[in-house]
């Protein structure tokens, strides 16, 4: 990021030879990449046409980013099918998604509050997303493609919802920072239970648009990588008033 321009560009870092590439070079905000499933493409947003739209690109670098064309608020991607259909997205107040290969763009839940953070179920037949409708946030899951019907997962307040990679449990963050697990059914129908806090995380506050999630987890559920903005230790200091009087004695 260049701190004298608000410039932005998106890179990928090879960890096999700990090196970096550069993806992007347009002098906007590029920001809130996503991997396709095949890890091929990379999806992004940016507002280089004076808002915020949707381009995807080859991650190898080889291609120039593609378009996805839409009028409208600003659009933002939260998640890509494993299978790699569909990518949804946050467009002003609605949840969106584009089919592949077409790109076709396809309206999925129209809200009047904010859905945010949308995320598909492994089988992709079901879409989780955070809502503030009911005048505070919380986890909802629907059908998808078409949203047919609403559960509630959580039940006293959360944000940022992830799937586990069987299906079978849901995460979420809960207003006071713990890390919380709902263990969950999918497949032709959808069922849940409560909800389980597992742990005090602490994430660090988000402050930009683009910043969606400030934790991941493994696929089993297990290990959990958490943004957290450390506390330096403060080390005392004595100031010296007038020290120079003392090098005449």
């Amino acid at each position: 990021m260049d701190s004298a321009t608000t410039n932005t560009d998106l890179w990928t870092y090879d960890l096999e030879n700990e090196s970096a590439k550069r993806l992007t070079f347009d002098p906007a905000i590029d920001s809130t990449p996503l991997w396709s499933p095949d890890a091929t493409k990379l999806m992004f947003t940016s507002d280089r046409a004076q808002k915020f739209n949707l381009y995807v690109k080859n991650a190898d670098g080889s291609q120039e980013e593609q378009l996805i064309p839409q009028d409208g608020p600003d659009r933002y991607p939260t998640d890509w099918s494993r299978d790699g259909k569909y990518l949804i997205y946050q467009r002003g107040t609605d949840l969106w998604y584009v089919t592949f290969p077409g790109l076709t763009a396809t309206l999925f839940l129209k809200a009047t509050s904010a859905p945010n953070v949308a995320r598909f179920s492994p089988d992709s037949r079901w879409i989780s997303y955070a809502s503030n409708e009911s005048g505070r946030w919380e986890i909802y899951v629907t059908s998808f493609p078409a949203a047919h019907g609403k559960w509630q997962v959580s039940n006293a307040g959360g944000e940022q919802p992830k799937w586990r990679s069987d299906g079978r449990e849901l995460f979420y963050l809960a207003p006071d920072g713990k890390i919380m697990a709902v263990p969950v059914t999918t497949g032709a129908n959808f069922d849940a239970g409560s909800p389980v806090a597992l742990f005090q995380a602490n994430p660090r506050e988000m402050v930009a648009t683009s910043e969606r999630f400030a934790y991941d987890v493994s696929k089993d559920g297990q290990r959990f990588l958490i943004n957290t903005q450390l506390k330096s230790a403060l080390t005392p200091m004595s100031v010296v008033m007038d020290w120079t009087a003392s090098l005449n004695k």
